[in-house]
Protein backbone atom coordinates (compact mmCIF):
# COMPACT_ATOMS: atom_id res chain seq x y z
CA UNK A 1 0.00 0.00 0.00
CA UNK A 2 1.02 3.67 -0.78
CA UNK A 3 2.23 5.75 1.93
CA UNK A 4 -0.22 8.09 3.74
CA UNK A 5 2.28 10.32 5.89
CA UNK A 6 1.27 13.66 3.61
CA UNK A 7 -1.90 14.73 3.62
CA UNK A 8 -1.02 17.11 0.29
CA UNK A 9 -4.60 16.95 -1.62
CA UNK A 10 -3.02 16.57 -4.82
CA UNK A 11 -1.37 13.48 -3.70
CA UNK A 12 -4.50 12.00 -2.31
CA UNK A 13 -6.54 12.76 -5.12
CA UNK A 14 -3.94 10.75 -7.08
CA UNK A 15 -4.59 8.17 -4.90
CA UNK A 16 -8.28 8.15 -5.02
CA UNK A 17 -7.74 7.89 -8.99
CA UNK A 18 -6.25 5.02 -7.99
CA UNK A 19 -9.31 3.66 -6.65
CA UNK A 20 -7.72 3.79 -2.91
CA UNK A 21 -9.95 3.84 -0.44
CA UNK A 22 -7.89 4.83 2.69
CA UNK A 23 -7.00 8.09 0.63
CA UNK A 24 -10.88 8.61 0.30
CA UNK A 25 -10.93 8.47 3.91
CA UNK A 26 -8.37 10.98 4.34
CA UNK A 27 -9.90 13.61 2.23
CA UNK A 28 -13.08 12.59 4.06
CA UNK A 29 -11.39 13.44 7.71
CA UNK A 30 -9.61 16.31 6.58
CA UNK A 31 -12.59 18.65 4.90
CA UNK A 32 -15.69 17.08 6.70
CA UNK A 33 -15.79 19.34 9.81
CA UNK A 34 -15.24 22.56 7.58
CA UNK A 35 -18.15 21.15 5.51
CA UNK A 36 -20.16 20.25 8.22
CA UNK A 37 -20.07 23.87 9.82
CA UNK A 38 -20.55 25.34 6.16
CA UNK A 39 -23.78 23.66 5.45
CA UNK A 40 -24.92 23.80 9.39
CA UNK A 41 -23.89 28.30 9.12
CA UNK A 42 -26.44 28.30 6.12
CA UNK A 43 -29.28 25.39 6.82
CA UNK A 44 -29.19 26.19 10.94
CA UNK A 45 -30.25 21.92 10.95
CA UNK A 46 -27.73 19.33 12.33
CA UNK A 47 -29.54 16.87 10.17
CA UNK A 48 -29.54 18.75 6.95
CA UNK A 49 -25.39 19.55 7.41
CA UNK A 50 -24.47 15.94 7.73
CA UNK A 51 -26.47 14.80 4.75
CA UNK A 52 -24.81 17.47 2.85
CA UNK A 53 -21.63 16.38 4.12
CA UNK A 54 -22.34 12.63 3.18
CA UNK A 55 -23.77 13.60 -0.31
CA UNK A 56 -20.64 15.94 -1.04
CA UNK A 57 -18.48 12.39 -0.43
CA UNK A 58 -20.91 10.20 -1.84
CA UNK A 59 -20.71 12.15 -5.37
CA UNK A 60 -16.84 13.00 -4.87
CA UNK A 61 -16.45 8.80 -4.51
CA UNK A 62 -18.74 8.43 -7.42
CA UNK A 63 -17.09 11.39 -9.72
CA UNK A 64 -13.44 10.80 -8.50
CA UNK A 65 -12.64 9.70 -12.06
CA UNK A 66 -13.39 13.22 -13.08
CA UNK A 67 -11.31 15.09 -11.03
CA UNK A 68 -8.27 16.54 -12.58
CA UNK A 69 -5.16 16.00 -10.21
CA UNK A 70 -3.79 18.96 -11.81
CA UNK A 71 -6.15 21.12 -10.33
CA UNK A 72 -7.50 21.91 -7.12
CA UNK A 73 -9.48 19.39 -4.94
CA UNK A 74 -11.06 22.81 -3.07
CA UNK A 75 -12.07 23.83 -6.62
CA UNK A 76 -14.16 20.46 -7.19
CA UNK A 77 -15.43 20.34 -3.34
CA UNK A 78 -16.32 23.98 -3.68
CA UNK A 79 -18.26 23.33 -6.47
CA UNK A 80 -20.20 20.07 -5.07
CA UNK A 81 -20.91 21.57 -1.57
CA UNK A 82 -21.91 25.20 -3.21
CA UNK A 83 -24.48 23.38 -5.93
CA UNK A 84 -26.09 20.97 -2.94
CA UNK A 85 -26.42 23.96 -0.73
CA UNK A 86 -28.22 25.84 -2.97
CA UNK A 87 -30.27 23.13 -4.18
CA UNK A 88 -31.52 22.49 -0.48
CA UNK A 89 -31.89 26.31 -0.02
CA UNK A 90 -34.23 26.41 -3.30
CA UNK A 91 -36.42 23.54 -1.99
CA UNK A 92 -36.38 25.73 1.36
CA UNK A 93 -37.07 29.13 -0.06
CA UNK A 94 -40.56 27.55 -1.24
CA UNK A 95 -41.40 27.57 2.79
CA UNK A 96 -43.43 30.08 4.00
CA UNK A 97 -41.70 30.30 7.85
CA UNK A 98 -38.49 29.97 5.91
CA UNK A 99 -38.80 32.61 3.83
CA UNK A 100 -39.90 34.92 6.97
CA UNK A 101 -36.38 33.53 8.48
CA UNK A 102 -34.45 34.98 5.22
CA UNK A 103 -36.01 38.03 5.16
CA UNK A 104 -35.27 38.89 9.10
CA UNK A 105 -32.01 37.34 8.74
CA UNK A 106 -30.84 39.48 5.92
CA UNK A 107 -33.22 42.24 6.39
CA UNK A 108 -34.19 42.10 2.63
CA UNK A 109 -36.43 40.09 0.92
CA UNK A 110 -34.39 41.08 -2.24
CA UNK A 111 -31.30 39.43 -1.71
CA UNK A 112 -30.40 36.86 -4.66
CA UNK A 113 -27.92 34.01 -4.59
CA UNK A 114 -25.66 33.44 -7.61
CA UNK A 115 -25.35 29.53 -8.72
CA UNK A 116 -22.88 30.49 -11.40
CA UNK A 117 -20.47 31.92 -8.52
CA UNK A 118 -17.34 30.39 -9.92
CA UNK A 119 -14.59 28.73 -7.64
CA UNK A 120 -11.24 30.08 -9.38
CA UNK A 121 -13.40 33.80 -9.26
CA UNK A 122 -13.32 33.49 -5.43
CA UNK A 123 -9.52 32.35 -5.57
CA UNK A 124 -8.56 35.42 -7.35
CA UNK A 125 -10.67 37.57 -5.19
CA UNK A 126 -8.73 36.02 -2.22
CA UNK A 127 -5.13 36.35 -3.82
CA UNK A 128 -6.04 39.98 -4.51
CA UNK A 129 -7.17 40.87 -1.14
CA UNK A 130 -4.26 38.60 0.29
CA UNK A 131 -1.51 41.41 -2.12
CA UNK A 132 -3.21 43.98 -0.35
CA UNK A 133 -2.67 43.14 2.89
CA UNK A 134 1.07 44.66 4.43
CA UNK A 135 4.24 42.79 4.33
CA UNK A 136 4.39 41.35 7.31
CA UNK A 137 0.45 40.34 8.07
CA UNK A 138 0.64 38.80 4.42
CA UNK A 139 3.67 36.81 5.32
CA UNK A 140 1.60 35.56 8.23
CA UNK A 141 -1.52 34.91 6.29
CA UNK A 142 0.65 32.67 4.11
CA UNK A 143 2.39 30.86 6.46
CA UNK A 144 -0.42 29.73 8.22
CA UNK A 145 -3.47 29.53 5.36
CA UNK A 146 -0.91 28.19 2.33
CA UNK A 147 2.00 26.91 4.17
CA UNK A 148 -0.12 24.81 7.02
CA UNK A 149 2.35 26.03 10.01
CA UNK A 150 0.67 26.21 13.36
CA UNK A 151 0.58 29.84 15.15
CA UNK A 152 3.19 28.87 17.42
CA UNK A 153 5.04 27.78 14.67
CA UNK A 154 5.14 30.88 12.65
CA UNK A 155 5.58 32.88 16.61
CA UNK A 156 8.78 31.15 16.52
CA UNK A 157 9.86 31.29 12.97
CA UNK A 158 9.31 35.16 13.14
CA UNK A 159 10.46 35.73 16.19
CA UNK A 160 7.25 37.44 17.70
CA UNK A 161 4.62 36.23 20.01
CA UNK A 162 1.18 33.85 19.41
CA UNK A 163 -1.22 36.77 20.30
CA UNK A 164 0.79 38.61 17.52
CA UNK A 165 0.27 36.16 15.70
CA UNK A 166 -3.49 35.63 16.11
CA UNK A 167 -4.01 39.32 15.91
CA UNK A 168 -2.25 39.74 12.74
CA UNK A 169 -4.27 36.50 11.05
CA UNK A 170 -7.93 37.99 12.20
CA UNK A 171 -6.84 41.07 10.84
CA UNK A 172 -6.31 39.67 7.33
CA UNK A 173 -9.47 37.52 7.63
CA UNK A 174 -11.21 40.87 8.50
CA UNK A 175 -9.68 42.91 5.29
CA UNK A 176 -10.14 39.80 3.19
CA UNK A 177 -14.12 39.18 3.60
CA UNK A 178 -14.04 42.94 3.55
CA UNK A 179 -13.10 42.36 -0.21
CA UNK A 180 -15.51 39.56 -1.10
CA UNK A 181 -17.95 42.05 -0.55
CA UNK A 182 -21.57 41.53 0.44
CA UNK A 183 -21.92 38.18 -0.87
CA UNK A 184 -22.53 35.92 1.83
CA UNK A 185 -22.27 32.43 0.45
CA UNK A 186 -18.66 33.34 -1.11
CA UNK A 187 -17.87 34.77 2.76
CA UNK A 188 -19.17 31.85 4.65
CA UNK A 189 -17.57 29.57 2.58
CA UNK A 190 -14.02 31.39 2.09
CA UNK A 191 -14.24 31.02 5.95
CA UNK A 192 -15.04 27.59 5.95
CA UNK A 193 -12.72 26.09 3.45
CA UNK A 194 -10.11 28.53 3.85
CA UNK A 195 -10.12 30.35 7.26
Amino acid sequence: MSDYGNNDDAQLVQKLLNNELKAFDLLFYKYKDKLFRFAFSLLKNEEDAREIVQEVFIRIWDKRMEIDSGKSFKSFLFRISYNLIIDELKQRIKDEKFQKFLVSYFKSDTYSLDEQLDYDILVKKVRAAVEGLPPKRKQIYILSREVGLSNQEIAQRMGITKKTVENQINLALKHIKSCLGKDFLVVILFISLFA
